[in-house]
């Protein structure tokens, strides 16, 4: 027996913010997950791997507290020192707290009301939360865009991210962690956990890290200068734990 178009829309409406949610990440990317303003700890992507990088699907119950994606470096000294790039993710962070909760909005009207409305046979219900979604979403592109500089936009990516709040909803519930994605920060792996983590998560980022920088090394020769490059950020790693 087919089930009812209903059911396969309020399906549909799931599934396509799951998959808007989820992320590939290269060896040498991660993210950091965030909560309420602070760093929490850090993913690098699930252990199967898919053409080379691992699937990594966020929290789809916290839309609203965006990620940071940074990417690892075996040498010493890259781009800014850990403390700059802490205070630049707090900025970035502050940027994204308007957007943030309107992404909640999002995904609280159009992945949770509606689909039950759908289920439940109330096309009424349904209608008000679209609509009400289209109101956030384009809240949020337009917040989007007016702090593009802030969250180091130019303004046709902002206007992008703005358009595919609004024709796509379900995207609209992910806006805040489309645009903290955009900027990335590159560190070296031993000063990752020196960007601001709890003592607790600091140490949970150094046995990430040193798990990432071990598994790298299955792709070096052994005796090469980047194992060798990779063996001396593993022992600043295990220096500061």
């Amino acid at each position: 027996m087919p089930l009812p178009l209903e059911t396969l829309l309020a399906a549909a409406l799931i599934a396509v913010y799951l998959v808007d949610s989820a992320s590939f990440l290269a060896l040498g990317e991660a993210v950091i997950v965030t909560r309420a303003g602070t760093l929490r700890h850090l993913a690098s992507g699930s252990a199967l791997e898919l053409g080379g990088r691992r699937p990594f699907l966020p929290n789809p119950l916290t839309p609203f507290w965006p990620g940071l994606r940074i990417e690892w470096a075996t040498w010493a000294g890259p781009g800014a020192p850990a403390s700059t790039a802490a205070r630049e993710m707090r900025e970035h962070l502050r940027a994204l707290r308007g957007v943030a909760p309107l992404a909640g909005a999002c995904a609280l009207l159009i992945v949770i009301a509606a689909p039950l409305a759908l289920t439940l046979a109330a096309p009424r219900v349904f209608l008000v939360c679209a609509l009400l979604c289209y109101l956030c979403a384009a809240l949020a592109g337009t917040l989007i865009v007016m702090r593009r500089v802030a969250l180091g936009l130019t303004l046709l990516q902002a206007l992008a991210l703005a358009v595919i709040g609004v024709v796509c909803l379900p995207c609209s519930a992910n806006l805040a962690r489309a645009a903290g994605a955009r900027r990335r920060w590159l560190l070296a792996a031993s000063e990752i956990p020196a960007l601001g983590f709890g003592t607790a998560q600091a140490d949970a980022v150094r046995r990430e890290l040193a798990g990432s920088l071990r598994y790298a090394t299955r792709f070096l020769e052994e005796d090469g200068a980047e194992s060798r490059i990779i063996g001396e950020q593993l022992a600043l790693l295990e220096r500061g734990a």
